[in-house]
């Protein structure tokens, strides 16, 4: 069966800045509050990991992970409520563009 697929993500300056990658990431981390445990099921290196989220919060007017050094009771990570509100307006973003690609049935079926 057809199907048509669609990626979005923001760009700054012609670099990808924030898609599908980065917003699994940092929903991840969301729900695990590590980012070694986030990057780690992602199948994503920890470098890799704390590459996204520095230029994440470098590239940005607010901080989107608060990472926590290590210590007696172990270190963590957080996301800001600047990341929540960036991530529910990407989540709305992904859901229109799919209710549009649904509603575009008639170029399947040109395709068959």
């Amino acid at each position: 069966m057809k199907k048509i697929k669609f990626k979005c993500w923001v760009e700054e300056e012609g670099e990808k800045f924030y898609g599908p990658g980065p917003h699994q990431l940092v929903k991840s981390i969301q729900e695990e509050g590590s980012l070694s445990k986030a990057a780690g099921q992602m199948n994503m290196s920890y470098k890799k990991a704390w590459d996204l989220v520095q230029r994440l919060n470098n590239n940005s007017e607010e901080a989107w992970v608060i990472l926590k050094k290590g210590g007696q009771h172990g270190g963590g990570a957080e996301i800001t409520p600047h990341a929540i509100k960036a991530m529910q307006e990407y989540e709305k973003l992904q859901q229109k563009i799919s209710e549009l690609l649904q509603q575009q049935e008639d170029l399947i079926k040109v395709l068959k």
